[in-house]
């Protein structure tokens, strides 16, 4: 046989083989994509959040975890577990043979854990294409919720309260008077922000921010009132619940979060865990603001075309009116990621919300080979 029929007949028998294992042990095989195809600060955020979550998910013994880790050049690898001593035993192989080897393994749902933007789109995407259902968002809607830009424009048409803002190319400097924001466009964890005071070198922080991207987003400062975090969580009707709050406490010397606020990182600069103190969750969060918050959280949700949860960050003037800043629409699932804290503070463990999302996506999956469809650009599912 040529080629192409030797390929199909091996995934064909690699699949049959899987699919015999995955009914003698009854665990459906889940996949933790890892790693970054650009940077080691990326590299090093994602083996902290996946191997935090791998490790908890794995006491569970409810579902078969696998790791899949991309690198920096290119190649994959599969090593048995985060040890140091796995990950340097790991055969590195590239993308095609890893494809081969993922359709061994018949993944029943995959868990991403990139935060790098092609790890947020292109590697969700090629799962996707694989029909291996994914846990959260899509590729599509993580790249419009990572650019700070168009996902503030999105959200505004369904009246979410944004800043002021002007979108920076090379060359540009900002129109809009001092107190402002700089942010790189594409960019997250606080690389690059500035935010340019009265007394501020504004050629130094366009230089930092353009570091990172070639547009910068300038927003209008908002006074410090309070920085709340908030989600919300689909729900198997379809409805959106508004999580408990998780609030920064911040100074005026200190307004916004920086870098260093929410990744420890080495002499390098590559992370190695998350920073403690200086929060709360649940929040103090009073009826009118939270109604107000809830509204933001779901017509959000709702603009950006988001599945399974969704998580923004907030400032809320002296005044107590919420301003969205950004959308953060990714959750690692490891003990101490953001969502799986906020479930916490009402009475949910990490195990049953992570099954709860990855049986979701389970399901998505078999409607839609379920299903018929004569008409439609878009899947049932």
């Amino acid at each position: 046989p040529d080629a192409p029929s030797c390929l199909v007949n091996r995934t064909m028998a690699a699949n049959t083989e899987s699919q015999a294992k995955r009914q003698c042990t009854g665990k459906a095989v889940v996949v933790h994509l890892c790693g970054s195809r650009v940077s080691e600060y990326y590299e090093g955020v994602s083996s902290y959040y996946a191997s935090q979550c791998y490790a908890e998910v794995s006491q569970h013994g409810t579902y078969d975890n696998k790791i899949a880790m991309v690198h920096r050049d290119g190649t994959w690898s599969f090593p048995a577990d985060f040890s140091d001593d796995a990950k340097k035993a790991a055969t590195h192989m590239p993308i095609e043979a890893a494809m081969a080897e993922i359709a061994k393994m018949a993944p029943a749902a995959m868990v991403p854990h990139m935060f790098c933007l092609p790890g947020m789109t292109t590697f969700r995407a090629l799962f996707e294409a694989m029909g291996v259902p994914i846990v959260g968002n899509t590729a599509g809607v993580m790249e419009l919720s990572t650019n700070k830009a168009q996902s503030k424009a999105v959200v505004g048409t369904l009246g979410v309260p944004i800043p002021e803002s002007e979108l920076l190319r090379s060359g540009d400097r900002p129109k809009m008077a001092r107190p402002f924001v700089l942010k790189p466009c594409n960019e997250d964890n606080s690389q690059g922000i500035t935010l340019v005071r009265e007394d501020t070198d504004l050629d130094a922080a366009l230089k930092q921010a353009f570091t990172f991207d070639t547009e910068v987003l300038c927003e209008r400062y908002i006074p410090l009132g309070r920085e709340i975090r908030c989600a919300v969580l689909e729900q198997a009707d379809g409805k959106l619940d508004l999580l408990p709050c998780l609030e920064y406490f911040l100074t005026e010397k200190a307004p916004i979060r920086g870098a260093s606020d929410k990744l420890v990182t080495d002499s390098r600069g590559v992370p190695v865990t998350v920073t403690t103190g200086g929060r709360k969750c649940p929040a103090d969060v009073d009826d009118v603001l939270r109604a107000k918050l809830e509204h933001l959280c779901v017509q959000s949700h709702r603009a950006l075309g988001c599945r399974d949860y969704s998580l923004y960050d907030v400032r809320i003037d002296p005044d107590g009116n919420p301003f969205f800043l950004e959308a953060c629409l990714y959750c690692s699932f490891a003990p101490k990621s953001v969502i799986v804290g906020m479930c916490g503070g009402r009475g949910q463990s990490q195990q049953e919300i992570f099954e709860m999302l990855v049986n979701r996506a389970i399901e998505r999956k078999r409607k839609a080979m379920s299903s018929t469809q004569l008409l439609g650009m878009k899947s049932a599912c």
